[in-house]
């Protein structure tokens, strides 16, 4: 074990900072063994994908990283960071949310420093460079604050640094107040040579935004800016990770017709390029006392990796990835061999785990209903897609969590539902994700039913999953 390992097991006895909520025990979706997975930062580099993530549960937020090689298989690495334990310094609190590029053979993170005993501002940004992505050095020289002309010493975190390429200048993207109005802003940092930034005009946001914009990620497809990005709202309890999109990377940055990219269950999601396609990744939010109608709390499980594509209107769609998929490959129900699957109102006894896909034809006007687990009337977890209404939610008797979709009833839509432990996660159509927690019935029959209208179903199948012969998870 790594002396940062064996530090960070004796801040667990000492400071993990709330009750374990009972485990998903889901394969797909990673979780550390103590405490949760929270912001993720994702890096892609020789065939690897790499998520560092804020581990939650503890007083001093760490760093950790685990690695794949096929996005569901994960190994454990020493963690990346932790708090430099100055009572009163930059990181005395936690370190926040950053990215990781790599420039000339050298990584770099840049975090967020949080501490509100600092004299010299409650949140900053820091930079930390390895040589190999696993062990890293802190550069406290090169730590810096909001410069209170551009924008205000405070709320002034969560970088995001890349290469633009249009202004022949490294870029970091920060949540930031603006220092003339006091609103919040997307923030601009420009440096030459990852030492030194200048901080510069904010994006051009329509509308502008009423809260902070967290954990941002900029990135292009074809000729569109994408701007992901998490939003919570106080007041309300909840918040979610949506998308705008522009023309030019100043912006307007508009809000898509479906902005919010699913339910505000999933949260600080960030993606990748693995030079093929863009993969997102966040966490799937623990609610309190493991209930489904609890409060929402700091960090969750990691969710199956999504591939990002665009749509139309500054959409962007997002399905499962293919490594996923292919890890069900035990049929255990199958409408080309039972057509009797494929019957509305028909209970279908499923297993407790696995992976539901279905074609069906939804007349318009229709609506349609998929419930899993369901043992009673008003019990198990529905997805019900409202063709009259552009609609579709996902829904049980303690919560519902209804937004726009824009699909094409005239043709079958393909829903697929990964019902795993105490996670759902549903895609519509490939472009549409909706995700639960499910601590409530743990079992319990799938069926299918249609309101104002008339819809077929076309194929259906069900499938568990093998156990694996990937590696092994791993802590050394």
């Amino acid at each position: 074990m790594s002396l940062r390992s064996l530090l960070l097991s004796l801040l667990a006895v000492s400071t993990l900072a709330v009750a374990e909520p009972p485990p998903c025990a889901s394969p797909l979706h990673y979780r550390p063994a103590l405490g949760s997975v929270a912001d993720t930062v994702p890096f892609f580099w020789k065939g690897q994908y790499h998520v560092i993530y804020l581990r939650a549960g503890f007083k001093q937020v760490p760093w950790e990283h685990i690695v794949s090689t096929d996005l569901v298989h994960w190994s454990e690495l020493p963690s990346a960071l932790l708090p430099d334990g100055d009572p009163d310094g930059p990181a005395g609190q936690d370190i926040g949310t950053g990215s990781v590029i790599e420039h000339d053979g050298t990584f770099h993170i840049f975090c967020t420093g949080i501490n509100p005993r600092n004299p010299r501002g409650e949140q900053c940004i820091m930079h930390a460079t390895s040589s190999d992505l696993i062990s890293w050095t802190w550069r406290p020289a090169d730590t810096f604050y909001a410069d209170d002309v551009t924008y205000k010493n405070a709320g002034f975190r969560d970088a995001y640094v890349f290469w633009n390429d249009q202004a022949r200048a490294f870029w970091m993207i920060l949540c930031a107040v603006d220092a003339k109005t006091g609103r919040w802003t997307q923030g601009v940092a420009e440096s030459h040579d990852l030492v030194s930034w200048k901080q510069i005009q904010p994006l051009n946001y329509d509308p502008a935004p009423t809260v902070a914009c967290e954990c941002p990620d900029l990135f292009k497809i074809g000729d569109t800016w994408y701007m992901l990005q998490s939003v919570w709202y106080p007041k309300q309890a909840t918040g979610t990770t949506d998308v705008r999109y522009s023309k030019d990377i100043r912006g307007p940055y508009r809000l898509s017709p479906t902005h919010a990219i699913d339910t505000p269950l999933l949260y600080a999601a960030k993606r990748m390029f693995d030079g093929k396609r863009h993969v997102l990744t966040g966490w799937i939010r623990d609610l309190g006392g493991a209930r489904d109608d609890g409060a929402p709390q700091f960090g969750g499980d990691q969710c199956i990796p999504r591939e990002v594509y665009p749509g139309p209107a500054g959409q962007l769609y997002f399905r499962p990835v293919a490594e996923a998929v292919a890890q069900f490959n035990r049929s255990l129900l199958d409408s080309s061999t039972d057509s009797a699957l494929t019957a509305l109102s028909t209970p279908i006894a499923t297993p407790a785990d696995y992976l539901l896909q279905c074609d069906v034809r939804i007349h318009p006007g229709a609506d349609f209903t998929l419930a899993m687990r369901q043992a009673g009337d008003a019990s198990g977890y529905r997805i019900v897609i409202r063709s009259a209404k552009n609609e579709a939610e996902i829904s049980s008797s303690k919560f519902s969590h209804p937004r726009h979709v824009a699909i094409d009833f005239t043709k079958p839509i393909k829903i697929q539902a990964f019902v795993q432990g105490s996670i759902i996660e549903c895609f519509i159509h490939d472009a549409y994700a909706f995700s639960c927690r499910a601590y409530g019935p743990r079992a319990g029959a799938v069926q299918m039913s249609v309101a104002n209208g008339q819809a077929q179903v076309i194929d259906l199948t069900v499938k568990s999953r093998e156990t694996s012969s990937g590696p092994p998870l791993s802590s050394d």
